[in-house]
């Protein structure tokens, strides 16, 4: 890219996906732990509990096929998003229509999927905690040792995992565009790597978990990920996004409440050990991918960068076994019984392959 400053950014904004039926995302979103704020024209805005006026735009698909069509970074000062705005395939500065306003510039990736950068949002006021948990009593846990909580019982609320923030995405793109992806990112924002897991035959990095840079002050350890598959000619894709939901209680209730509405789990719930978070992963109501998570690491600059060979023991420690569904990304191979595609409400697809963006 030729520059020496990188762009500034403070967190994830939001994804945005086309769907075939609105009515039907729209269902398991809100089945999610999403709340609808808005819908103009054909763009459904979703939010969480967070300061985010919103996380997740559902728009409806004019071909009538799933797509991904990229995702949204807050920078941190008008600079940093007149810098995005002299890169090579960027839009102009322009007025973002989503809820909260502010100012948004667009560009293209390697891949040909939008990566965009948002300014001068009005953000939300952050609600108290004791509203977002499906906790009724706010007490803390009895371990082994240390009991803290005398006298007092825990209750629960059954319903959906509320959900606080957009936490992370992540591509899957040919062998050959690895390199080029990874180097797009890294220097077009201030992104630093987490850690890599390698292919223990030839020594090549196959995924790579990257977090926001912002010195001594701690991140999550990933906002975004890359990885790559051995099938050239295959387009890249989104593999998911992910949400953050409150704690383990949480995110169990809102598993057992997304089974009881008929809906198909991928992958979960299990903890994985880069990153160490607790996961859940679903199909949507399309077939992409989406994950709930809690409980993740934090890092700084202060954290070295490590280097995993791959194995099953790097990808989770607990939970069940890794299932075909999680490695393809298509829904069809998480259906072991025909009768469970009876819930489905639409035409099963294929991994969600980029589009050209177009710009306004």
């Amino acid at each position: 890219m030729g520059q020496t400053s990188k762009i500034n950014v403070l967190r994830l904004g939001f994804v945005h996906y086309q769907h075939p039926d609105l009515a039907s995302i729209g269902r398991f979103l809100e089945d999610f732990g999403l709340i609808k704020v808005s819908q103009q024209g054909s763009r459904a805005y979703y939010r969480g509990y967070g300061v985010d006026p919103y996380i997740y735009v559902a728009e409806q698909s004019p071909s009538g096929t799933r797509e991904f069509m990229g995702a949204a970074w807050v920078v941190e000062s008008a600079q940093d998003l007149e810098l995005a705005a002299t890169q090579a395939n960027a839009s102009p500065i322009q007025t973002n229509d989503g809820p909260g306003g502010g100012q948004i510039v667009s560009i293209k990736d390697p891949n040909n999927f939008v990566v965009s950068f948002i300014y001068s949002q009005e953000l939300r006021e952050r609600e108290p905690q004791a509203s977002v948990a499906r906790h009724t009593t706010e007490n803390a846990s009895n371990e082994a040792l240390t009991k803290q909580r005398h006298g007092d019982f825990r209750r629960f609320n059954r319903g959906p995992s509320l959900v606080h923030k957009l936490g992370h995405y992540g591509f899957i793109v040919p062998k050959s565009k690895y390199r080029d992806t990874f180097d797009f990112y890294m220097s077009l924002i201030k992104l630093k790597a987490s850690d890599a897991v390698y292919d223990p035959v030839t020594g090549d990095d196959k995924t790579c978990f990257i977090h926001i840079d912002h010195g001594n002050a701690h991140t999550d350890h990933h906002s975004f990920f890359i990885g790559w598959q051995a099938e050239e000619g295959k387009a890249a894709f989104v593999h998911h996004s992910s949400f953050e939901v409150n704690d383990f209680d949480t995110q169990s209730l809102g598993h057992d409440w997304l089974q009881s509405r008929g809906w198909t789990n991928c992958w979960g719930i299990g903890r994985h050990v880069l990153g160490s978070q607790i996961f859940d992963y679903w199909f949507d109501a399309s077939g992409n991918i989406i994950e709930h998570y809690s409980d993740g690491d934090l890092v700084n600059q202060n954290n070295p960068f490590t280097r995993e060979a791959e194995a099953e023991d790097t990808l989770y420690v607990w939970g069940p076994n890794v299932p075909l569904a999680y490695i393809t990304g298509k829904l069809e191979d998480a259906l072991s019984n025909p009768e469970s595609q009876k819930k489905l409400p639409v035409t099963m697809p294929d991994p969600v392959a980029a589009v050209e963006a177009q710009f306004a």
